[in-house]
């Protein structure tokens, strides 16, 4: 793997960003993988971890690096909060990079659903899902974000836009926009199913 050129490729504090990492790997290790792709891409994850290390955390890695994201839901499940993906043209859940100051891969999908919609909420304890998807940050530099997916429950209070999410929803999970990022449905019916299997 290679930096791409231009950006950090280290976090502010060496001891935070160990830290962090050791967060990152064991939520990796702790989110179910229920079929053979997801078994295969945990144990990819991890060996990258292990190889690559703390660089995998910042944006400048390439040809991959790690984000954080969340699908937002409502406590009885049946509405989740979506953001517009400017780049994309597509509905999206709240996510992004890591950034210097996050101690795990839950506080920085925290810190994104608040900067994206305003929302803050409970974080169920562990990842519902590893995806690996096209990352749109740097076409043909960067070709892969490995996003741990969260799961944040809080009512469905009318978000807050920001500049860089200026249209910000809540839908009906049953119900889903059209224009919709691939592996979202998804998400969020594992997600759904997750919060039902999860204490109050």
């Amino acid at each position: 793997m290679t930096n791409w050129p231009g950006c950090s490729t280290t976090m502010s504090e060496p001891a935070t960003a160990r830290k962090l990492l050791d967060d990152v790997r064991r939520a990796v290790r702790l989110t179910p993988a229920r079929d053979a792709q997801a078994r295969f891409e945990q144990i990819s994850w991890l060996a990258l971890i292990d190889t690559i290390g703390e660089p995998l955390l910042t944006r400048g890695q390439a040809p991959a690096h790690l984000t954080a994201s969340a699908a937002v839901l409502s406590p009885d499940g049946r509405q989740t909060c979506l953001v517009f993906h400017g780049k994309l043209q597509l509905w999206v859940q709240p996510g992004g990079h890591f950034e210097a100051g996050d101690e795990s891969a839950a506080d920085a999908a925290a810190r994104e659903v608040q900067e994206e919609t305003g929302l803050r909420g409970r974080m169920l304890p562990v990842p519902v899902l590893l995806s690996r998807h096209p990352a749109p940050c740097a076409p043909g530099l960067v070709d892969w974000h490995l996003d741990l997916q969260h799961v944040l429950v809080t009512d469905p209070v009318p978000p807050r836009p920001s500049d860089e999410t200026p249209e910000v929803a809540w839908w009906a999970v049953g119900a889903l926009p059209d224009a919709l990022a691939g592996g979202i449905a998804e998400l969020v019916a594992d997600a759904v199913e997750m919060l039902s299997d999860s204490p109050r």
